[in-house]
């Protein structure tokens, strides 16, 4: 068989052809398993890893608002750094992602436009932020929502890191409950730990483990098992968890781990 006769153009346009070829499938695979919401669901939507993903029930879904969009420096749109370098789920990686999305709430003083304000909550954005507060302080459950009774709506709770829980309720909720039923559940109402009993081992329980990190389904571990990763979180530098503290979360607990 004779080789083709062709221009040194046409053979390198031939050969460009041929490399693009065979590099397009990879580069494809390699987008989509960095990527792809689906591809990212196959571990963190099957219960295989504690951080595990569930739609929101008020933020856009995966395929309006990929993983990439919150986890990858700026947005991105192809990880070049593997799955630990390129994906983060710290404050300071997600928060710079909300803002670059919602860069006017930089600048709201009202709650004009708010489509899930089930609570008729009044709070100034610009003035929490300029005090130094980050989206993730308050909104750290907006795409994934941990808790026993999931509503990806800002607890209470979160309220008392910064501020007193003898606050007068009608600083916030200067309109008083709203008079429709809600779109999206309520939150349940934060009570501040007074007393050691199970409400309050409860409450200490959602407050002191959801500063730092999701809560974890009490049910994924044993007594034993929660005992021993209480005492670890307790020991580490600013965890803000005291002896009283840890009695009570290892208390609740106890009472509602796997057997």
């Amino acid at each position: 068989m004779k080789k083709p006769k062709f221009s040194k153009p046409v053979w390198g346009l031939i050969v460009v052809v041929v490399i693009l070829a065979a590099v397009s499938p990879l580069l494809g695979l390699a987008h989509f398993t960095t990527t792809s919401p689906t591809f990212c669901l196959t571990c963190h939507g099957t219960g295989e890893t504690a951080d595990i993903s569930q739609p929101s029930k008020v933020h856009p879904g995966y395929g309006t608002v990929g993983c990439i969009e919150c986890h990858a420096a700026g947005g991105g749109s192809f990880i070049t750094d593997g799955y630990r370098g390129g994906y983060s789920a710290k404050p300071d990686r997600v928060n710079g992602n909300c803002v670059r999305c919602h860069q006017n709430m930089t600048g709201k003083n009202d709650t004009a436009g708010f489509k899930h304000n089930v609570l008729n909550i009044n709070i100034s954005h610009a003035k929490h932020l300029a005090l130094g507060a980050k989206c993730t302080d308050c909104h750290r459950n907006i795409a994934h929502d941990l808790n026993i009774n999931p509503t990806n709506r800002p607890r209470m709770a979160y309220c008392f890191q910064c501020h007193s829980s003898q606050t007068s309720c009608n600083k916030c909720h200067t309109g008083g409950p709203p008079k429709q039923s809600p779109s999206v559940p309520i939150p349940p109402p934060a009570k501040m730990p007074q007393t050691p009993s199970p409400d309050a081992a409860q409450e200490t329980w959602q407050v002191k483990c959801s500063q730092c990190h999701a809560l974890y389904p009490p049910g994924q571990h044993t007594g034993q098992e929660w005992s021993a990763i209480v005492n670890q979180m307790a020991g580490f530098t600013g965890s803000g968890i005291s002896a009283e503290d840890k009695a009570n979360i290892i208390t609740y607990l106890n009472t509602v781990a796997k057997q």
